[in-house]
C-alpha cells in the first residue's frame, strides 16, 4: 500500500512533474508533426503517375514500399496518446498528494494526535518568540536552537521542497510537511534532541533543552 508522508514522498512530486512536461513535449510534438507533414516530392510524383493512370495499384504499392514512403501517422498518433495519458496520470497523482497531504488532516505520525501538532497552510504561530525554525534551502535555520523545558519549538517550511522534521532516535516525526506548512513540538525534558529531515539525511538540525 502506498503511504503518502513515506521516505519516498519526497521524490513523488519531481517525477510527477517531469510526467508532466514530458507529457506536454510529447501533444506539441505530435500537433507539430500532425500539422506540418507533408508528403514528400517522390511520393507527390508517385501519386500523379497513379493518378494518371501511368501505373495501377499492384505497381503504385510495391513502388510507394520502396521509397519507404510511410507518412508515420501512427507513430505520431502514438505519440500524442502516450503525451495525453502521462499528462493525465500527473494531473490525477498531483490531486491525490495534494488530498493525501498532513494540510488536508492526514493522521501521519507526529500529527494531531502526536507530540506535536500539524497545522495547515497559512496557520497563525503558537510557540512563542525566538522558538521557530524556518525550513528553506535545504536546510534548518537556524541549525542550533537553544530553548528554556516546557518551551514549544514550531518549524515552519518555507522551502519549494517537502521536508519532514524527524527525531534521529525515531521517537517524533513530523510527517511530510508541504511547502507553507508547519510543525511544532513541546520539550519538556533537559537535552539535547538531534534532529533531520528524511528526504534530506544531510539537513539537521538540534534542540537544546536548559533545565
Amino acid at each position: 500500500m502506498m503511504t503518502f508522508g513515506g521516505g519516498w514522498f519526497g521524490w513523488l512530486g519531481p517525477l510527477i512533474m517531469l510526467g508532466l512536461l514530458v507529457g506536454i513535449v510529447l501533444v506539441v510534438t505530435w500537433a507539430v508533426q500532425a500539422g506540418g507533414r507533408r508528403e514528400d516530392d517522390a511520393l507527390a510524383a508517385l501519386r500523379a503517375r497513379f493518378a494518371r493512370g501511368e501505373i495501377d495499384a499492384e505497381q503504385f504499392e510495391a513502388m510507394r514500399r520502396t521509397l519507404g514512403a510511410d507518412d508515420g501517422r501512427r507513430p505520431a498518433t502514438n505519440l500524442g496518446i502516450i503525451g495525453l495519458v502521462l499528462i493525465v496520470a500527473a494531473i490525477v497523482l498531483g490531486m491525490l498528494m495534494a488530498w493525501s497531504s498532513p494540510g488536508w488532516g492526514w493522521m501521519g505520525s507526529g500529527g494531531m494526535m502526536g507530540p506535536g501538532s500539524m497545522m495547515g497552510v497559512g496557520a497563525g504561530p503558537t510557540a512563542p518568540a525566538g522558538t521557530s525554525v524556518t525550513m528553506a534551502g535545504a536546510r534548518f535555520e537556524p541549525a542550533k536552537l537553544t530553548i528554556a523545558s516546557g518551551e514549544t519549538v514550531r518549524w515552519f517550511n518555507d522551502d519549494a521542497l517537502p521536508h519532514t522534521v524527524s527525531g534521529t532516535a525515531g521517537s517524533w516525526d513530523s510527517g511530510n510537511l508541504a511547502p507553507g506548512q508547519a510543525f511544532e513540538r513541546r520539550f519538556d525534558e533537559p537535552g539535547s534532541y538531534a534532529y533531520l529531515c528524511r528526504y534530506h539525511p544531510g539537513m539537521v538540525g538540534t534542540i537544546e533543552v536548559e533545565g
